[in-house]
């Protein structure tokens, strides 16, 4: 019987580069402030904790983790948050990019698609549990079917765009790579914001993305197997606003 490959020969092969978590730019100045990000359960528990979770329900059913996804964010969830109104209490929202060898944690969970599918239910350990979310077909929310074109959909970004990792908390800025947000304007009002609150910001590198909350463009490029335009917002525009 053929073993199953390791976590670190799994992420090798897709080429896996990052974990995506979403989240309110609110939340940003106590994320800085604490050195890390925090999972739901430490959030709901710790009066200290006053920013707002996004999703204090945690169907899933894995308050102790963190929800992310792989490679890029499930911009779809974006839409949801729109759909809610809650784009108009929390206008602006970030990607937090991570290290991708934050999945080696004990305790680490895959999803091959949203983990509130089944209630969390559908959520397993492993090489096993990651290799699934990249099978050429997979059923995903609504009992929909998700099929993978070979040798067009992008290598590290698995069938369904959907598909989470639910990392245990908390996870350091030491293994945060960027923060992506939408507009350039967005990043220089970001940062500003931190720099006011005496928190340094120069550790990460910040990247303008609007891909990453337009579903549908961002969907489509990675189904041809291209990676949207991301750029860093770099030390001259840096210096223009201050």
């Amino acid at each position: 019987m053929t073993s199953l490959p390791s976590l670190v020969e799994v992420i090798a092969h897709h080429g896996i580069t990052r974990l995506c978590h979403f989240t309110p730019s609110r939340n940003l100045p106590h994320i800085f402030r604490d050195g890390e990000i925090r999972a739901t359960k430490d959030l709901a528990d710790d009066v200290r904790a006053c920013f707002k979770a996004t999703d204090l329900k945690r169907l899933d059913g894995h308050r102790d983790k963190i929800c992310c996804t792989i490679e890029y964010p499930n911009a779809y969830y974006w839409n949801q948050v729109k759909a809610k109104g809650e784009a108009l209490l929390f206008p602006d929202w970030v990607v937090i990019l991570i290290d991708p060898t934050v999945v080696l944690r004990p305790g680490t969970l895959f999803c091959t698609g949203n983990a509130a599918r089944g209630l969390g239910t559908t959520a397993r350990p492993g090489s096993e549990g990651l290799l699934a979310a990249y099978e050429p077909s997979v059923t995903g929310s609504g009992g929909q079917t998700f099929t993978r074109s070979e040798g067009k959909h992008l290598n590290a970004s698995p069938t369904d765009l959907q598909a989470e990792v639910l990392v245990p908390g908390p996870i350091g800025l030491d293994n945060v790579q960027a923060i992506a947000v939408q507009r350039t304007e967005q990043a220089a009002t970001e940062i500003a914001r931190l720099r006011q609150l005496c928190l340094s910001v120069d550790s990460v590198m910040w990247l303008i993305a609007p891909s990453m909350f337009e579903p549908y463009a961002q969907a489509g490029a990675i189904k041809s197997g291209r990676r949207p335009i991301e750029n860093a917002w770099i030390a001259s525009v840096r210096g223009a606003h201050g």
